[in-house]
């Protein structure tokens, strides 16, 4: 059985290993407000074979490479990028909070009805079922930020700040503390996650998105 492992010394947030030709991670992934995923929630569905035709493996090293090149490289890139998004996760957090009240507005959900979500004393709305016709010019002039890059060359505000201001109704810190990471896998472009809610699943049920090079949501889907 063939089994090694090339860790990236300087930050060292996850290794890979190649076991009989399949990867195995172990380390941590803070996404922060999407969790810290850990360990058997990180994985690469692509074995040894598929990674080798990566562009980035072979951007980077000779076509004779050994697995163990490329089992070293790739534990160099996935620990610089993980870098990359520690280094940004404001904007990575801001952009995920609007997702969600996007898809919110989107749905008409009803958030006011889960208690540990609604402050009511807090609400400037009479009515309360207005409320995303009432932010709509709001959450519209904050999507124009959706597609663009978090890797800190575009500067997008405080959108968190902004969606507080929004709804200060609504409870974010123990939304955000009551986020479920579930899974992270691993890719050439960078990274898939999806997480859940632990409201019953009533915001976040199985929500996914992909961040590319640039740290940008490409595919928000949130079943």
């Amino acid at each position: 059985m063939r089994s090694f492992s090339m860790a990236n010394k300087k930050n060292k947030w996850i290794t890979i290993k190649l076991v009989d030709d399949e990867f195995e991670i172990s380390g941590k992934i803070d996404l922060g407000y999407m969790g810290t995923y850990k360990d058997s929630q990180i994985e690469m569905d692509d074995d040894i074979d598929d990674a080798i035709d990566w562009d980035i493996v072979c951007d980077n090293l000779p076509e004779d490479c050994s697995d163990r090149q490329v089992v070293k490289f790739l534990n160099e890139h996935f620990n610089k990028y993980i870098d990359k998004i520690s280094e940004n996760i404001k904007l990575i957090n801001d952009t995920f909070l609007l997702e969600v009240f996007l898809d919110m507005a989107a749905s008409g959900m009803e958030f006011w009805k889960i208690p540990e979500l609604y402050i009511e004393d807090k609400n400037p709305y009479e009515d309360i079922e207005s409320v995303y016709s009432a932010t709509h010019d709001g959450l519209t002039k904050l999507s124009a930020y959706l597609d663009a890059p978090n890797d800190g060359s575009v500067d997008k505000g405080d959108i968190e700040a902004e969606l507080r201001a929004l709804f200060p109704m609504f409870n974010f810190d123990e939304f955000i503390a009551g986020v479920v990471p579930e899974s992270i896998e691993l890719t050439e472009d960078g990274l898939c996650f999806q997480c859940s809610d632990k409201f019953g699943k009533a915001i976040l049920c199985g929500a996914y998105d992909e961040l590319d090079e640039e740290l940008c949501f490409t595919d928000w889907h949130n079943f």
